[in-house]
């Protein structure tokens, strides 16, 4: 019997929920490197931007995406919430300013709605009716784990590394996760009536 972890989706699985881990991760991870950041970056006046500009960016990503992945189909909207999500990564990783990290932290939040809401759309394309309520329960794992283990890894990071390399660490897992989810992503038609309400 083949389930979210058969042959025929495992892929994809790992694919998505790797993906959404990382998103997830990075997330809660900013707020603990956050003293960090501004003791180098200075920029007080924008500290709370750092999380509000991902967050109104993201709100606006997922509506944008969700559109476009029922009209298009997932692959082209995870591919682009991928790409800016890696984009945005890469200018808080080399930041030299608090302005240009809510810059990146905004690229950030638009890649990581446009993934989220793929992602959502995936579960009703690419899994059968039974396989929905456990891939939504790995999905929902995905975003609770890194709120028990983000916030510790990430001070030991900031603390060993350096604070950029919370962002900058992360690229290279992004790629593996991309690389596996997006080829299985490009199978999959947009929604059509057969789908779940």
């Amino acid at each position: 019997m083949s389930g979210v972890w058969g042959p025929e989706r495992r892929g994809l699985t790992i694919g998505l929920v790797m993906t959404v881990t990382l998103i997830a991760f990075e997330g809660l991870a900013v707020a603990t490197i956050m003293p960090a950041v501004r003791s180098d970056l200075g920029g007080i006046r924008l500290y709370g931007w750092a999380f509000s500009a991902f967050f109104l960016a993201s709100l606006v990503s997922t509506v944008l995406a969700g559109r476009a992945a029922d009209r298009q189909g997932v692959g082209r909207p995870f591919t682009l919430g991928v790409g800016f999500f890696a984009a945005g990564l890469a200018v808080g990783a080399l930041a030299p300013s608090m302005f240009v990290l809510v810059i990146g932290r905004t690229v950030q939040g638009l890649g990581a709605g446009a993934v989220s809401a793929a992602a959502v759309t995936t579960v009703a394309r690419g899994y059968p009716p039974d396989l929905r309520p456990r891939m939504f329960a790995l999905m929902s794992t995905a975003w609770v784990v890194p709120g028990l283990v983000g916030p510790a890894l990430s001070a030991v990071i900031a603390e060993t590394v350096g604070w950029r390399w919370v962002f900058a660490g992360l690229l290279p897992l992004l790629a593996v996760s991309g690389s596996i989810a997006v080829p299985r992503l490009r199978l999959l038609g947009p929604v059509t009536g057969d789908g779940p309400d």
